[in-house]
């Protein structure tokens, strides 16, 4: 049975959101001010906020989609291109590189919690 085009279209939309993002975080996750790494902090919340609504629109499926274009599109833009790297070899590069794809992975494993898990006393 084909998916509907909704689905269709909403996973699609999660790996354009997924490049996009990705893209966003590598340009802006060597951003400093007065030695705080404010870039960094940003991107990772933007990773994480795009994530978990990606799950809510799309489910599950769509929050793998969009980890995996985020994914793919960070191992690019690290590739190097004629001498020049996009992500650097530094602790900000490794954190940007490893720390996006993890904010990611766990929205994809964390267990869907309804309301009347917490309704339920105790």
């Amino acid at each position: 049975m084909p998916a509907s085009p909704r689905k269709a279209l909403g996973l699609l939309g999660s790996a354009v959101a997924g490049v996009f993002v990705a893209v966003a975080g590598t340009v802006a996750h060597q951003t400093q001010v007065s030695g705080t790494p404010v870039g960094l902090v940003v991107a990772g919340i933007v990773v994480l906020a795009f994530a978990m609504q990606s799950r809510m629109i799309t489910g599950k499926l769509g929050a793998i989609v969009f980890a995996a274009a985020l994914a793919a599109t960070i191992f690019w833009t690290g590739l190097e291109f004629h001498e020049d790297k996009m992500i650097p070899a530094n602790q900000q590069g490794l954190i940007w590189s490893y720390g996006a794809i993890g904010l990611a992975a766990i929205v994809v494993i964390w267990p869907k919690l309804s309301k009347t898990l917490w309704s339920k006393k105790i």
